[in-house]
């Protein structure tokens, strides 16, 4: 049975400034996690929200959201397994980019597979 597990990532991590596109390195790593765990991973645009329904129903926030979403498809265990992959890519990238927590790794450290 597939099951889908999502992340949202903001588009300032793995968007490149100059090109516009999602870095390289970035679609390596996803690839690699997914001929790893045998599942499929799609990365895609913020869902686009009618602004006009969002402000009657008071969710006008969720239209402003542009973080993009990572889908991943597999059996519940490899889905599980490659959005924990997902996520650690994420911590790592992040911590690169704020010193500062960096000091959450070294309390917390991850083993990578």
């Amino acid at each position: 049975m597939q099951r889908r597990e999502t992340v949202d990532i903001d588009d300032g991590l793995i968007i490149d400034a100059e090109s516009s596109g999602v870095k390289s390195e970035i679609l390596n790593h996803l690839d690699g996690i997914s001929r790893e765990t045998k599942t499929d991973i799609f990365l895609l645009q913020p869902k686009q929200v009618d602004i006009e329904s969002a402000s009657l129903s008071g969710t006008i926030e969720a239209a402003l959201d542009t973080r993009l979403r990572c889908y991943i498809y597999g059996d519940m265990e490899q889905s599980s397994y490659a959005k924990t992959r997902v996520l650690v890519m994420i911590d790592q990238i992040v911590c690169s980019t704020n010193p500062t927590l960096i000091a959450h790794t070294l309390c917390c450290p991850v083993l990578l597979c």
